[in-house]
């Protein structure tokens, strides 16, 4: 996908609008390149100043205690914006940022692009949308982390990603990695999802998961 192309996607996606004016004005501030696999785009504690929409990939968001073990964070997909902290706070990265396969981005001025948004109320509004879903997620994983086992935590990952037209979930990262997600270890999760398959709930194929009758 080329620049244009990538532009106009944000534009929809985040703004509701392709109008031509906002589209060359984004022009100006995006940067858009390809990233190989296992980059880092930004490190915990990092100043930084750019945000990020990721146009295609997988990108894994994460913190790092004192003794080196990774919590996940997030796992941000095709058609999202990452990063966007920097527009109400102006602080450092919360989390490091490593690329899970090769991505697709656009990076862009913090500055610049808050000043776009500033002049209309309508996307001012729908940045505030998206932050609320935002605390949302992690009001649930933290809730989840902390009240549920492996099988109730999987359950209600499942639950919260299918769609009603779709019966089938395709996992965004490798199970290692959503294991991570998850709280728990790739070996425990497979028992998880093998069990789950055993019982006839699920059937998996690869990555992805169809969900045969209602989790519980």
């Amino acid at each position: 996908m080329n620049k244009q192309e990538a532009v106009k996607l944000f534009a929809t996606g985040f703004f509701g609008s392709a109008d031509p004016e906002l589209l060359k004005v984004l022009d100006t501030i995006c940067r858009h390149r390809t990233v190989e696999k296992k980059s880092i785009l930004f490190v915990e504690g990092q100043e930084g100043s750019t945000v990020y929409f990721l146009v295609k990939g997988s990108i894994k968001l994460f913190r790092t205690n004192d003794e080196g073990r990774e919590a996940v964070v997030h796992f941000v997909r095709s058609g999202e914006i990452f990063a966007e902290i920097l527009l109400q706070l102006g602080l450092k990265y919360p989390v490091t940022s490593m690329t899970l396969e090769e991505c697709d981005l656009l990076e862009m001025d913090a500055m610049k692009l808050e000043e776009v948004i500033s002049k209309d109320p309508k996307v001012s509004m729908r940045l505030i949308g998206a932050l609320a879903k935002r605390i949302k997620y992690f009001v649930n994983l933290i809730e989840s982390l902390t009240v549920n086992d492996v099988r109730a935590r999987l359950v209600n990952w499942l639950r919260n990603q299918k769609k009603k037209e779709s019966a089938v979930v395709r996992l965004p990262v490798p199970k290692g990695e959503l294991a991570l997600l998850l709280g728990t270890t790739a070996e425990t999760f497979s028992r998880v999802l093998k069990k789950l398959q055993e019982e006839g709930y699920i059937e998996v194929q690869g990555r992805d998961i169809k969900i045969l009758k209602n989790l519980d």
